[in-house]
């Protein structure tokens, strides 16, 4: 029989920075400036730090716990089935959510050349016909994942490259009053740090994704942890450099462009670099988008015929081999998030499901007796929860109290689980049989 073959160490590191680096550094460098002026570049290097020490905590648990699952199933291995459930619940919903904000973000980026688009309807239609695209499947994500990966790798050279004329870096940008008492449009001090500090994080979510696929890893438990530190770092140095170079060539323009990049591009090659770099990013976002529509039902089917207590129904296939209602839900809420708010909200709330997925693997680590790295977790978990604003704060906690009362419903639907599991069992094995008897 033959075995599938199993992701290096070199493919590791290319799939987690494909996760990792998406529309934030992008989009999001003229909101963090105004928010801390050139001390974004210090938010930056803290929250990388911060969510390099969540990362070891990843990495402790996936030497215990090898399977695929990520933050859930350390949850449920390590608390039971009720915080199974909500982590597991919530790592579904932070991919409905990261493909509401990733077409949120492609939309913000097609208006740096199409002003008056009517992002809504167009927002809908995109993620409806993504929906019923994967009812169908489709073998061509694969090659468009690798294609736009190549695309997001290009541009970020490109942009490095350019820009390595650093007379267009100007020292007076780099100018600033004291943290604790500047003062900027939107928010400045300290409380900007903060808030810049947890927009930051959202440039980092996609790590998760690696624990998720440890099983398709050749030796997990030594490979993983390396391959994240090292995805983290080049990540972080990525981030910084692109900053620098935005602030040092716009300065206080940063915060009056939708792509900050775009712009200091524009400064080196004329006015075509807007629309160049511009359709170069959605580009690449819409292969996150693509991506994560075929990716986020699977992870709600596998929570209801494995892991957690989600109804059987939901991960039923239908004759082209794909979860229908697994599908349905994700692309409705994902269209119900799409539209409860803009790009920058959105990406909050990202943010606000990861901090779950964080906390909850920062206590499985004290449990399991990883104390420093754990307690380490929690820590920067909470001084992210300050970082939210109230908006986010009061739909993502309403999210969580609405998964709690799911729970004492779905939790009732042991019966058919059992049942189930027992007739795919059956199945496996006759399988099996069939294929000895033909040897």
């Amino acid at each position: 029989m033959k075995e599938n073959k199993l992701l290096s160490p070199a493919a590791i590191f290319l799939l987690g920075v494909n996760s990792i680096i998406g529309s934030g550094i992008f989009l999001l460098s003229g909101k963090i400036y105004e928010d801390a002026g050139i001390w974004s570049l210090l938010a930056i290097l803290c929250a990388g730090l911060s969510i390099f020490v969540i990362a070891f905590a990843y990495a402790n648990m996936s030497k215990i716990y090898s399977k695929n699952g990520g933050a859930f199933v350390y949850a449920k291995e390590t608390f039971g089935r009720f915080p199974g459930f909500i982590v597991g619940m919530v790592t579904w919903l932070l991919g409905t959510v990261t493909l509401a904000t990733e077409v949120s973000a492609l939309l913000t980026a097609m208006k740096m050349i199409l002003p008056n688009l009517n992002s809504r309807l167009i927002g809908i239609i995109i993620i409806l016909a993504l929906g019923i695209i994967s009812y169908f499947g489709s073998s061509i994500i694969a090659g468009l994942d690798n294609l736009t990966s190549f695309v997001k790798i290009v541009l970020v050279l490109v942009f490095i490259f350019t820009f390595t004329c650093l007379w267009l870096v100007r020292g007076l940008n780099f100018s600033s009053p004291n943290l604790l008492t500047a003062s900027s449009a939107n928010l400045g001090g300290f409380k900007g740090f903060l808030s810049a500090y947890g927009t930051v994080f959202f440039f980092f979510t996609g790590f998760s994704f690696l624990p998720v696929n440890a099983e398709k890893m050749k030796n997990p438990a030594k490979n993983l942890p390396k391959m994240m530190s090292l995805v983290m770092l080049t990540c972080l140095a990525v981030y910084l450099i692109i900053q620098t170079i935005t602030i040092g060539a716009l300065g206080p323009e940063l915060t009056k462009t939708l792509v900050p990049a775009a712009t200091a591009f524009s400064k080196i090659v004329g006015s075509i670099g807007i629309p160049l770099f511009v359709v170069g990013i959605c580009f690449s976002i819409f292969g996150v988008i693509v991506a994560t529509t075929f990716n986020t039902p699977t992870i709600l089917a596998s929570l209801a015929q494995a892991h957690e207590d989600v109804p059987m129904f939901v991960s039923k296939n239908n004759r082209f081999g794909t979860p229908t209602w697994a599908i349905i839900l994700t692309t409705v809420c994902g269209i119900a998030l799409f539209l409860s708010g803009n790009y920058v909200f959105l990406s909050g709330l990202t943010v606000f499901m990861s901090f779950v997925q964080y906390l909850s693997t920062g206590l499985a680590n004290i449990k399991k007796k990883f104390l420093l790295i754990g307690i380490g977790s929690v820590l920067f978990s909470l001084v992210l929860l300050t970082s939210f604003t109230l908006s986010v704060l009061i739909l993502g906690l309403g999210i969580l109290i609405l998964l709690v009362m799911i729970y004492f419903v779905v939790k009732l639907d042991d019966d058919e689980r059992e049942k189930w599991l027992k007739e795919h069992q059956e199945k496996s094995k006759g399988a099996d049989v069939n294929t000895v008897k033909r040897l």
